[in-house]
């Protein structure tokens, strides 16, 4: 799941901030900062209403608790994919490489699969 504590650190560099001057914004301690981060503890509801405020967010984006898919080998479940609800972190390097990795081999498929009918219809003609 991507957490509370996934979610700020991003926010945060997508903003230019360190963890320090995140506080300072947010007019708390970087170590007070800094476990939130580490899903160690959790702010309160007028610190959530703070940290929209900086990071120019909604609350219910920054409370929603997507799940992450790890794709491997080819195991896929479709149910997630099929259902229009089902969330995915897009910007997964991980996610990203298999996806690419599955088109490269989807686009070899074809290739040889082009190559076969070819050799079928020349097969045919004679």
């Amino acid at each position: 799941m991507i957490t509370l504590g996934t979610k700020l650190p991003r926010l945060r560099k997508k903003k230019g901030y360190t963890q320090q001057e995140a506080a300072d914004l947010l007019d708390i301690s970087q170590p007070a900062y800094h476990k939130w981060e580490t899903d160690t503890a959790r702010p309160s509801i007028e610190n959530l209403l703070k940290i929209c405020e900086v990071y120019q967010v909604d609350l219910n984006e920054l409370l929603e608790e997507a799940p992450t898919f790890n794709i491997t080998n080819n195991d896929c479940n479709i149910q997630n994919i099929a259902n229009p609800n089902s969330n995915f972190y897009t910007e997964s390097p991980d996610l990203v490489k298999g996806l690419l990795k599955n088109q490269d081999a989807i686009t070899s498929l074809l290739s040889t699969q082009n190559k076969l009918i070819e050799a079928l219809i020349e097969k045919i003609k004679e």
